[in-house]
């Protein structure tokens, strides 16, 4: 790709995910179609159940007991395991920073991953926490491209480990607050080079209104979220201490950070229940490399892949509320095994994808905005290895 083309794709809103750690395999491609190629959805989605007569995702699927008390402390064979998760080096910053959601009705998912326990795996910012303390996480891998994004949720851990409860927290944005803020973050980032707690001051001070702004409307505005519910944000606050929620900054079509996660969560013996994708998939292609990654994560039976997707694509009705996402919950096995299909014009990218599973009568209309993908139709997954081969010849071929 030539610095021009990058420049455009760049300056064109697309974010650029095939920048990586030197090792990476060729970068990624904006991956949408033109959107008059989509499959309009409003004509395929009113099916009856999932293809195989299974009961209804509408229902809780309830997932292992919440532990008494809340996470615990790692066990050193559980730190060593989250430990040898490593971050990625990123050469392409971003012009645009997603520091805040624009996604504003996460309670749609939370009956299909409700306590389902497990790894989750997100990228992007806070929303992340609000999924995860659905989920009651036991374990969490935070994961995006921009060192923004990764710097705020440091900051946010140290600022949450300073307050007990979602108005504490929120109250440390205010102006008086400043002080005890920064005071916060020093001691939060305590272990991190100069350089790093400078950088990390710096953007708060410099977004400190604009997250007050936005995470106060996260509490009001947003049922169940972390700061709504305070149970949820005891949970976050909780994981954060005992040293359950690694923050890494890293490419899911790169060969580092994903396939660390893969390898520690088979390590601590726990499926990934969570992969939080956001609309991510907009600005990539199902290279070989990403497909080995997704296929290497331990999944089982109650495992999903949440998304979402603009309604600017045909057929892909906006929720109740949120005018401009589809809630979108596919089974995680389903959408391993697609990835290990892939063909010309075939799960490609997510539209061919979505494409062959509107055909097959595999995606539902639970309810306006909310779609699901096979649900419990698919087979647990997790080992990889013929992805994980295919990826390696496949990056091979195309060094020069």
């Amino acid at each position: 790709m030539s610095v021009r083309t990058l420049l455009t794709l760049v300056a064109s809103g697309w974010l650029v995910y095939a920048a990586c750690d030197a090792s990476a395999g060729p970068p990624a491609r904006a991956a949408e179609r033109p959107a008059a190629a989509a499959v309009p959805l409003a004509t395929a989605l009113p099916v009856a159940a999932t293809p195989d007569g299974a009961a209804s995702a509408d229902s809780d699927w309830g997932g292992p007991p919440t532990t008494a008390g809340g996470p615990t402390p790692l066990t050193p064979s559980q730190a060593a395991a989250l430990e040898r998760v490593r971050s990625e080096r990123i050469f392409v910053t971003p012009l645009e920073h997603f520091t805040v959601s624009n996604e504003y009705r996460h309670a749609l998912w939370f009956p299909f991953m409700r306590e389902l326990g497990g790894v989750y795996v997100g990228v992007a910012s806070d929303q992340n926490y609000t999924l995860l303390a659905a989920a009651r996480s036991e374990f969490a891998f935070l994961v995006d491209i921009d060192r923004q994004v990764v710097d705020l949720h440091r900051i946010y851990a140290a600022l949450i480990a300073a307050a007990p409860d979602p108005a504490a927290f929120l109250a440390l944005f205010e102006v008086r607050a400043r002080s005890a803020a920064h005071e916060a973050i020093a001691a939060g980032l305590a272990s991190d080079s100069q350089d790093q707690r400078s950088r990390a001051q710096a953007l708060f001070e410099a977004q400190r209104e604009t997250l007050a702004v936005y995470l106060q409307r996260v509490r009001e505005e947003q049922a169940g979220s972390w700061l709504a519910d305070p149970d949820a944000y005891t949970h976050v606050r909780k994981m954060f201490a005992a040293g359950r929620i690694r923050v890494l900054q890293g490419n899911l079509t790169g060969r580092t950070t994903m396939a660390d996660i893969a390898a520690a969560a088979r390590a601590l013996g726990s499926p990934v229940t969570v992969l939080y994708l956001s609309n991510a998939e907009d600005y990539l292609f199902y290279t070989d490399r990403f497909a080995a990654n997704v296929a290497a994560l331990p999944s089982d039976g109650r495992s999903v892949l949440l998304r979402t997707i603009h309604d600017r694509f045909p057929g892909w009705e906006s929720a109740e509320g949120d005018a401009r996402w589809n809630y979108q919950v596919q089974a995680l096995p389903d959408f391993q095994r697609r990835l290990g299909e892939r063909s010309h014009g075939r799960n490609q990218d997510r539209t061919s994808m979505l494409s062959a599973a509107l055909a097959a009568g595999a995606v539902e209309r639970k309810a306006r905005g909310v779609s699901v993908i096979a649900l419990h139709t698919a087979t647990p997954a997790g080992g990889g290895d013929l992805l994980v081969a295919r990826a390696s010849d496949s990056d091979d071929a195309r060094r020069d």
